[in-house]
């Protein structure tokens, strides 16, 4: 045999004996199997979802690809699975897609291309939100999944306009709308979260608690919460009490906004930072204390200290909800305090007092360091002026609340100058609920139109059904008068309640024009939302010339 024809015997050969090795890791007839480990179908799944999958081919070895699916869309490959258990996982951000039921599916490959697969139905919950309903003689807490929770003492839902017990319904959220950053030298942490209802004062400050991102890293830094003033955008600091347990922070205040919080980038005890006075209700039913007066220490760094919107303290004996004491944190500098205590005898008595915060008492750690006084009664001795009955001038005045039922729908804007914009809905019957209509054949109602001439920033109008009748329902905004100001737009928001179900639209409403927020249909009392024109074709309100004020009221 010539050299050349045993070279090509032995290259045949090695050809033979490679296609036969090749064929031996081809598996034996059938489809790969797979097997979906995790999530297991029950429960709700919210953030980063790991899908864990088990797999293999027909001879039991490791599969050539695995294709992960989510309502038929594919979103992650993994090209070299395993031949364990688990054979592949995929960590799934099901923040991306909004929340509602989803089918998981797998497609395993092995490496002639037949394939095998299994699903899963999943339910996606990641909305972090909570609502609650409440009456001016109850009280109790409302919380999300996540943590953020608002507190609701006894009382602090003020009374209706004829003194009648009211009713309203409270709301937590973030708020995916909300840019504002803290102040140079401190960090966010915590997400934006919008408590609702906004524009009204409470009778008794709300305590409100906003849960610090997982991987924030407060240790022995100074953390700040601030509200988001929803006239100006700008920030208003409040000094709250970190909680190292709950890694959160808690303060009250006296109206809703969207708030956050932040953290100081250096740390260590801030020789600036706020002081605080300690405060005990003793043996009245509540104690409340307000700002009168006040110089700051260091007015540059304080900056955003705005007591006279909200920034005041109450405690209360455990009847009402309430702490009976606590640390109240002001910013360093010289102050006037009224406090006002409220006894058994149902009496208000007030009195006012100076203090000077001149001590940090690090407020990044729950109960912070020493106070610089501590108050528990009203000072008798002779050396300041014996409390006198009455209430404290600092204490703001509380809002009279709009009215609620089946279906509550709530306009408001926030704008220093006086601006006219008009709530309408229309029913299924086709009559519109607005201000030349304000009661309906069917029970609907406006009982708030913000006015030019009587205009107040953030004062809502309001539209609501005891009983809404069955059918669809559409919610008009229109631009009555910027009331000579020259504004040409205005951003508003939009509240639809349905029992604790909250809706909140944002919105900004061209100068001169109309806009359609949103459609509803009503059945047996529940709701079901839809977009403009989503169930049926509505024309913008009409322009139609508006009484004078008393001759509406």
């Amino acid at each position: 045999m010539s050299g050349n024809t045993l070279a090509l015997c032995t290259m045949l050969l090695l050809i033979f004996i490679t296609a036969c090795e090749e064929e031996s890791t081809e598996p034996t007839v059938g489809n790969p199997t797979v097997t979906i480990l995790t999530p297991s179908g029950s429960g709700e799944l919210s953030g980063t979802v790991t899908v864990e999958v088990f797999g293999h081919d027909a001879n039991g070895n490791a599969l050539d690809r695995i294709v992960y699916f989510v309502e038929d869309e594919a979103l992650y490959t993994d090209p070299n699975p395993g031949a364990g258990s688990p054979s592949s996982s995929w960590e799934w951000n099901t923040e991306t897609l909004g929340d509602g039921v989803y089918d998981i599916r797998v497609v395993a490959y092995d490496n002639v291309g037949r394939s095998g697969e299994d699903e899963q139905r999943v339910d996606v919950v990641n909305a972090d939100v909570a609502t609650g309903v409440f009456r001016s003689d109850n009280n109790g807490v409302i919380r999300t999944r996540h943590g953020a929770q608002l507190r609701i003492p006894l009382g602090a839902v003020p009374l209706d306009e004829e003194n009648r017990v009211a009713t309203m319904v409270f709301s937590i959220s973030r708020d995916t709308t909300a840019t504002v950053q803290p102040p140079q030298g401190e960090t966010r942490v915590s997400n934006y979260y919008r408590f609702t209802p906004g524009g009204f004062v409470f009778r008794y400050p709300l305590e409100l608690t906003l849960p610090l991102l997982d991987n924030a890293n407060v240790e022995n830094r100074e953390v700040t919460l601030y509200r988001i003033n929803p006239t100006t955008s700008e920030l208003e600091s409040f000094g709250g009490v970190y909680d190292a347990g709950f890694h959160s922070i808690t303060a009250q205040t006296y109206e809703l906004s969207t708030w956050f919080a932040a953290a100081s980038t250096s740390s260590g005890l801030d020789p600036q930072g706020w002081g605080c006075v300690q405060v005990d209700a003793g043996n009245a039913d509540w104690v409340q204390l307000c700002v009168e007066n006040y110089l700051l220490t260091y007015p540059l760094r304080d900056q955003l200290f705005v007591p006279q919107n909200g920034l005041n303290i109450a405690y209360a004996n455990s009847a009402f909800g309430w702490e009976e004491n606590g640390r109240w944190f002001l910013p360093q500098g010289s102050y006037t305090i009224c406090m006002q205590r409220l006894g058994s005898n149902g009496v208000w008595q007030r009195q006012s007092r100076s203090v000077v915060i001149n001590q940090p008492a690090a407020r990044e750690w729950e109960g912070g360091g020493n106070c610089v006084a501590e108050w528990t009664d009203f000072i008798t001795d002779g050396s300041i002026p014996q409390p006198v009955d009455g209430t404290c001038g600092c204490i703001p005045e509380p809002s009279v609340p709009v009215g609620t039922g089946e279906v509550q729908v709530t306009l408001q804007w926030f704008s220093e100058a006086s601006i006219d914009l008009d709530l309408w809905v229309y029913e299924p019957s086709g009559e519109r609920c607005y201000f030349g209509n304000a009661s309906t054949a069917t029970g609907g109602t406006l009982d708030r139109d913000n006015l030019c001439g009587n205009y107040q920033n953030g004062t809502p109008e309001n539209i609501f059904w005891q009983t809404a009748p069955d059918g669809e329902y559409s919610i008009w905004v229109d631009w009555w008068s910027d009331c000579g100001n020259g504004l040409s737009q205005m951003p508003f928001n939009v509240r639809l309640v349905n029992g604790v179900q909250v809706e909140t639209y944002d919105r900004v409403l061209p100068n001169e024009q109309s806009l359609e927020v949103a459609q509803f249909e009503v059945y047996h009392g529940a709701l079901r939302m839809y977009p403009p024109g989503g169930l049926f074709h509505s024309s913008p309100p009409p322009h139609i010339t508006k009484l004078p004020i008393m001759a509406r009221r």
